[in-house]
């Protein structure tokens, strides 16, 4: 009778493990295989001054990576938020102007009810 207790205790448990590190590993790979192509194509390319200023565009930024998200994590989370950071690359400030060239993603993703997982990604634009 104590073996057969154990075992569907330890079946249970097993069981939980899984489904923990599996939404874990899901949220962290849907982290890091972020399409660079979403902040290619928000740094605008046609300007009219002769010293074009190479920057993010935020709302553009923010729409299309929300909706990677949406699209990519659902199988592992219901509940997530995004928190943008823009910051100048030169001395890692605050960029108070439209005009920012680095940025700092932080994903915060409820895992269960007592765990929550919270990744930083840092992008920025550099010359070629």
């Amino acid at each position: 009778m104590g073996n057969i207790l154990f075992s569907i205790t330890l079946g249970i448990l097993s069981l939980q493990f899984f489904t923990f590190t599996y939404r874990i590993n899901g949220i962290n790979r849907v982290m890091y295989n972020i399409p660079i192509s979403i902040f290619e194509a928000a740094i605008p390319l046609v300007q009219t001054s002769e010293n074009p200023t190479i920057y993010f565009d935020k709302q553009y930024l923010e729409e299309h990576l929300t909706s990677y998200m949406d699209k990519s994590i659902y199988k592992y989370t219901d509940n997530y938020s995004l928190k943008f950071y823009y910051y100048s690359q030169s001395n890692f400030s605050l960029c108070r102007t439209g005009y920012c060239d680095a940025v700092e993603v932080t994903l915060n993703a409820q895992i269960t009810l007592f765990d929550s997982y919270t990744k930083v990604a840092r992008f920025h634009i550099q010359q070629n």
